[in-house]
């Protein structure tokens, strides 16, 4: 989740967050109200707990979709009636706000601080010169793609994620209508000044983006999701008459009309057009200095400092191993080795048994309380925020809301009958131990609300949901299910493959074609799988890279920490030490964990009872 600074920023997996002013509790200014140097005056003489937060919060305001879809829209004293300002000049300004923070910032020293408080500027100061080094490449992200692009965000925006329990609600629902032309409006002026740089996207994205568009908008206002969620969630209202519901139905039908139809239809003459000008569907390696923006784009999801040469190596070694634990598994069951990956997959898909459309949520939600029930093996600390499953397609996470109002979703594929097989380790990765427990147990911890809010540290957080799958096999959770042990080995192969797949698509120039056969070879996926997925490394430049290479990461520092410490290691210890700080880059994530092992290393001396004898501490 990173504050959505630009269009094509990616959000989860998203969920993209930057916007609104620097207006001050209780002030519902405008971004207008209040310079860049006003808001860096009042940071200035802040000591450093108010300054960590106030200042994030600062950044966060410039994003009133992400504080809705935070829960602190109460606490920072807006309302919920504006969408985010995506235009170039608001982003531009956006980055000097960070580059004035992290100058500001940089006066406090570490030794000055307590322990927390320096893993928090070592955290802070990462994040801010990483944005500080995006600025370089504000225009490089694609302004439209056809995934996780703005024009269909700002779709689930208003689906699911606008609140609906109030009048007011309804109302600011109506406001941010009034807007969408505004906002995609910023999307086409932001095409055509990175058209000017030489930067356009694939001309596939663009097609596809725009056909996209074309199967939803060409209805009626009351056919659009827009309209049809309203009605919908207005019977949530409490108080709420025939009369009033009508008139508010009304009121959307007419901003539809006038703002949001009128937006789609532009943004698809503006795709259309820019399509016939795009080159083909190739890595950035075709886009001005696009080397050096694939190495940032690296560092950043990564949080290392791995070159993509190290990282491809990295992905290769690690493919080789888990194919021989994969044919191992497939000798097991006496499958015959003479048959393709993807054929044996095939056979064990439906050897595994086949989970109806109907049930598939209610199976996860089992997956899930048994998770919950088995864990205390290795944790100490478990969340209180809840976890919902919903149907609907595709398969993905989204944080509850800080104020705990709104529970984790674990959005699942319903959409027709699946393979079993796969559905325990994503299960696993999403929900429990995997992204919501993680998440959610530093959501709900007293830190710094850089920590919880826009920032994703992919590295950490999507390395400790693969690390969540390796802990269920760990702690036996497979024993009893080869057929599931195979669908975590083909996930792992997966994000091992990544790794190889995306290095070469952006820095050795692979054609799409070519990563295409890669994956399908390599994973044993079938075309139409393979495809999506190299398509997502198209345009989500860097990301994906972070899922292995965090989880190799911890698994790297589990295995250090119990070297050095032997008898005295506790797995519960060390989790406690990892997930108790919340997200972080793993370069610091390193330093947190070598403090752990030296402290456990030199506990301090145990107090003297009477007679002078010395006892254990609890």
């Amino acid at each position: 989740m990173r504050v959505d600074r630009v269009p094509a920023a990616c959000a989860r997996l998203v969920l993209a967050v930057l916007l609104v002013a620097a207006a001050s509790p209780g002030n519902a200014s405008s971004p207008k109200d209040n310079s860049i140097d006003d808001v860096l005056d009042g940071l200035r003489l802040l000591p450093f707990d108010d300054f960590v937060d106030e200042s994030y919060t600062q950044i966060l305001l410039r994003s009133p979709e992400s504080v809705t879809e935070l829960g602190l829209s109460e606490d920072l004293g807006i309302r919920d009636d504006r969408l985010d300002n995506v235009c170039y000049d608001f982003v531009d300004d956006t980055y000097r706000l960070e580059e004035g923070i992290l100058d500001l910032l940089r006066r406090f020293t570490r030794n000055s601080l307590g322990y927390e408080q320096q893993i928090s500027l070592d955290s802070y100061s990462w994040l801010l010169q990483a944005w500080v080094d995006e600025h370089e490449f504000m225009y490089h992200f694609y302004p439209v793609t056809y995934g996780l692009s703005r024009q269909n965000t700002v779709m689930r925006f208003f689906r699911d994620v606008h609140p609906m329990e109030s009048r007011d609600n309804a109302d600011d629902y109506i406001d941010r209508l009034d807007q969408v032309d505004d906002q995609l409006g910023c999307l086409v002026q932001n095409m055509h000044d990175s058209e000017q740089r030489g930067i356009i996207a694939p001309a596939a994205m663009l097609q596809w983006a725009a056909d996209r568009i074309r199967g939803i908008v060409p209805g009626t206002a009351r056919d659009l999701p827009f309209y049809t969620a309203f009605s919908d969630r207005l019977n949530g209202i409490p108080g709420l008459t025939p009369a009033e519901r009508q008139a508010l139905l009304e009121q959307a039908r007419q901003a539809i009309d006038r703002s949001v139809i009128p937006a789609y239809q532009g943004l698809v003459i503006a795709l259309d057009r820019q399509a016939l000008l795009a080159p083909p569907m190739n890595g950035v390696w075709q886009l001005p200095n696009g080397d050096r923006f694939f190495a940032s784009r690296l560092r950043y999801h990564t949080t290392t400092d791995l070159t993509p040469d190290e990282i491809h190596q990295l992905g290769l070694a690690e493919v080789d191993r888990i194919r021989t634990e994969i044919e191992d598994a497939f000798d097991s069951l006496g499958y015959p080795n003479h048959l393709s990956l993807a054929e044996r997959y095939e056979l064990a898909g439906q050897d595994s048994g086949i989970i109806p459309a109907d049930q598939i949520v209610s199976h996860n939600e089992a997956i899930i309380r048994q998770a919950q029930d088995d864990i205390a093996e290795v944790f100490d600390i478990a969340p209180e925020t809840e976890v919902i499953v919903v149907g609907g397609t595709g398969s993905f996470y989204v944080p509850g809301s800080i104020d705990g109002e709104r529970p984790g979703t674990y959005y699942i594929n319903n959409q027709g009958d699946e393979y079993r097989y796969w559905m325990r380790t994503i299960a696993y990765h999403e929900a429990v131990p995997g992204h919501h427990f993680q998440i959610s147990i530093g959501n709900e911890r007293d830190l710094p609300l850089f920590t919880k809010a826009g920032v994703i540290f992919n590295g950490f957080v999507e390395g400790w949901a693969l690390y969540a799958e390796r802990l269920a096999k760990e702690m036996g959770w497979y024993d009893d299910d080869v057929y599931s042990e195979l669908g975590r080995l083909q996930w792992e192969l997966l994000r091992a493959a990544r790794m190889v797949v995306e290095t070469g698509l952006h820095d050795r120039r692979w054609t799409r074609q070519q990563a295409i056969d890669y994956y399908m070879n390599t994973v044993g996926a079938d075309e139409g799988l393979a495809t999506g997925q190299i398509d997502l490394y198209l345009y989500y430049v860097g990301t994906f890279s972070a899922y292995k290479l965090g989880e190799l990461k911890l698994l790297e520092l589990r295995q250090h920490a119990r070297d050095e410490l032997g008898d005295l290691f506790d797995i519960k210890d060390f989790h406690r030490v990892v997930l108790l700080h919340h997200r972080m880059p793993l370069e610091v994530l390193e330093r947190v964990v070598q403090d752990y092992i030296d402290r456990a290393s030199n506990p301090p001396p145990a107090p003297r009872q009477p007679g002078g004898r010395r006892t254990n501490s609890p």
